[in-house]
């Protein structure tokens, strides 16, 4: 009996976990700056979920730069308003959040997020 008590506390105080927010932004420069908006493309798995999409962002773009913040159920993806001669880049950016977000707004352009239906 000691030994389940002991056992169920262990248990009960291991599955209690804080909310966390993991991101990992990697920046490719593509080219010059165009008005044409592409789809983001999201891939679950796992680890969270993966983001694919162009941004127009100051030439010299800083991979640093850039903020992620829970607001509620939405999660708000910042980055820096263009101050110079601006390039367009290629962005990818996990992020891995506890509890699930619903919403994700990637710079200005905001996204619902369903949960994967199984098969």
């Amino acid at each position: 009996m000691k030994h389940l008590l002991t056992l169920t506390t262990i248990f009960l105080l291991s599955s209690c976990s804080n909310a966390f927010i993991n991101h990992k932004l990697k920046a490719e420069k593509i080219g010059a700056c165009s008005n044409e908006v592409t789809p983001i493309k999201m891939i679950s798995n796992i680890n969270g979920e993966r983001y694919e999409f162009e941004y127009c962002l100051d030439e010299g773009f800083d991979e640093k730069k850039y903020t992620v913040e829970r607001k509620g159920d939405s999660l708000m993806v910042n980055f820096p308003a263009p101050t110079k001669q601006t390039a367009l880049y290629k962005i990818i950016i996990d992020i891995d959040a506890k509890p699930a977000y619903r919403i994700i707004s990637l710079g200005g352009r905001t996204l619902n997020i369903r949960p994967a239906e199984r098969l």
